[in-house]
């Protein structure tokens, strides 16, 4: 096994971002929550697979062909004669928030890959977002969540929720739960918080850590991010955005970055349940430097730039 290689699952999605504050004129760019952390990962340095179904439209193609062209492992891709799963990015606000609107039926998305028949070769396994939370796509997310933690592998789920792409409440959370139960590390923004424990979500994701969660990423929008782990002080990261153009795709290059700081230090796997104080702190700046690069850029088009070693 190399612990510091990681297998990310997730959705691919074509975004059409306004460039305009009226919505009269679209780009489309690449993105979903799966494809962005993967792509996040590649680009600081991380060795890591992508698990999704790709449509062969020309949509598809692109994403192929920027897979190739970061050196993403792509053996576990699936290939559909449906189209590309589209978002469409509502004109965006001061604070460069996004809304989505998405248009999922009939689409690749509905047709979950061959799951890995071994994990030999990965030290972490990251899932992502509505891709790995419902329908056929969920399922299987869950079968591998279970293949991960049976091989060693550690685990991590970003919960980035999407309201319009879950079913009813109850069985979006059902759903979701499940899943952060079979993770060592959750990734989640007060949003998501928010929607999750309305009136407080402070306790109930501390509960999280009697039921074997190693640790959760809350990240907080413009006061940056903070890492809780059970017995140790919270760990900030925060690097202010230089210019703002939107924030999609931060939280997916926040994880992605945090994530490859941690493989390089080799705290990935069996290490990730007992995460030394150095590595987080190392992790957490480098992820928010990331992080706030993206927010500079259209879409998620995250840097290109390598972990720093870890605090002493």
């Amino acid at each position: 096994m190399n612990p510091r290689a990681v297998l990310v699952f997730g959705e691919a999605l074509a975004d059409l971002v306004p460039e305009d504050g009226r919505g009269e004129r679209y780009q489309c760019v690449l993105g979903g929550s799966g494809f962005n952390t993967a792509l996040a990962l590649a680009r600081c340095g991380a060795s890591v697979a992508y698990c999704a179904t790709l449509s062969h439209d020309v949509t598809g193609r692109r994403f192929q062909a920027r897979l190739v062209a970061e050196a993403i492992d792509r053996r576990f891709i699936a290939e559909s004669d449906a189209p590309t799963p589209l978002a469409v990015v509502a004109p965006l606000g001061a604070d460069g928030g996004a809304r989505y609107h998405f248009h999922l039926a009939g689409t690749a998305l509905a047709e979950p890959p061959p799951l890995p028949r071994s994990l030999t070769g990965f030290g972490h396994l990251h899932v992502t977002s509505f891709g790995a939370t419902v329908g056929p796509s969920g399922d299987a997310a869950l079968t591998l969540l279970r293949q991960a933690r049976s091989a060693g592998l550690s685990t991590s789920y970003d919960v980035n929720i999407r309201p319009p792409a879950l079913p009813d409440r109850e069985a979006a959370l059902a759903a979701i739960e499940q899943r952060m139960a079979l993770s060592d590390l959750i990734r989640l923004s007060t949003d998501d918080a928010d929607w999750l424990y309305p009136g407080g979500y402070v306790a109930p994701l501390r509960r999280w850590f009697d039921r074997g969660v190693s640790a959760i990423l809350l990240t907080e929008g413009d006061r940056g991010a903070a890492l809780e782990r059970p017995g140790s002080e919270t760990v900030r990261g925060f690097v202010p955005v230089a210019e703002l153009v939107d924030t999609i795709g931060a939280g997916d290059s926040f994880i992605g970055a945090f994530l490859a700081s941690l493989a390089q230090a080799g705290e990935l796997g069996a290490s990730l349940r007992g995460l030394s104080d150095g590595a987080a702190a190392s992790a957490m700046g480098f992820a928010a430097e990331v992080a706030a690069e993206t927010c500079g850029r259209r879409g998620c088009d995250p840097p290109r730039l390598t972990p720093k070693p870890p605090y002493q």
